[in-house]
């Protein structure tokens, strides 16, 4: 399993804004939306499952056939300061 998280930083009084946009796009896949309560405010993550590497390509080569991600993009720019994506694995506790 690996998950991708997606951290944005969001412009001060666009928060909702930002969260209808991401709810507004049928994505393909489950995913979990995260707001910050404290510490840094105006934050959103967003974490996706994915079972390997490969179904990540995979799924980031179609995205340009979802329909609405074209206008996403173009209204999600205005709002953001500041986007990062990292891909994390779970470490397993030894026995």
């Amino acid at each position: 399993m690996i998950i991708e998280r997606w951290e944005h930083r969001i412009k001060a009084g666009h928060v909702d804004e930002a969260i209808n946009l991401i709810f507004s796009v049928d994505w393909g896949r489950p995913f979990r939306l995260f707001q910050s309560e404290v510490g840094p405010l105006h934050r959103l993550t967003a974490d996706v499952e994915y079972e390997s590497m490969a179904e990540i390509e995979k799924a980031w080569g179609e995205i340009e056939s979802i329909p609405e991600y074209q206008t996403f993009l173009k209204n999600w720019q205005p709002l953001i300061i500041k986007s990062e994506r990292t891909f994390l694995k779970p470490i397993e506790m030894p026995s």
